[in-house]
């Protein structure tokens, strides 16, 4: 096997609302069964309009990472809402981090931009 493929086909959930994507994703197993070990190529559809178009998963972690979670107009309207909207954005950080330990396709940035704008900001501590 040289690529794995999972297929997005709803607009409400994204691979970071729910933990079933990365739970589901084959990549490290496949790695695993491999004799040479070598990581297979993870690709996504992203069928949830008539233009459907396949991205790598990185790319795909990279885009909704860019359009939710480190979108200040997403997250700010997440935390007016109060506890709930915390809750949400901290479920697609776990997500996030979920797809890191599963099958290592998260750009450090995500991260990195996820402690500066969540917990190193002196106005998010309060």
């Amino acid at each position: 096997v040289d690529v794995t493929f999972q297929n997005l086909d709803s607009s409400e959930i994204s691979i970071t609302d729910v933990s079933h994507y990365y739970d589901s994703d084959p990549t490290k197993v496949v790695q695993g069964l491999r004799d040479d070990k070598k990581k297979p190529m993870s690709l996504m559809a992203d069928t949830t309009t008539a233009n459907a178009q396949v991205r790598t998963l990185s790319e795909t972690v990279r885009l909704d990472a860019r359009t939710k979670l480190l979108n200040p107009k997403f997250y700010e309207g997440m935390l007016s809402t109060g506890y709930e909207g915390v809750r949400e954005i901290q479920k697609r950080l776990r997500n996030t981090m979920g797809w890191s330990a599963t099958a290592g396709e998260v750009d450090n940035f995500v991260f990195e931009d996820a402690n500066d704008t969540f917990i190193n900001d002196p106005e998010m501590q309060k």
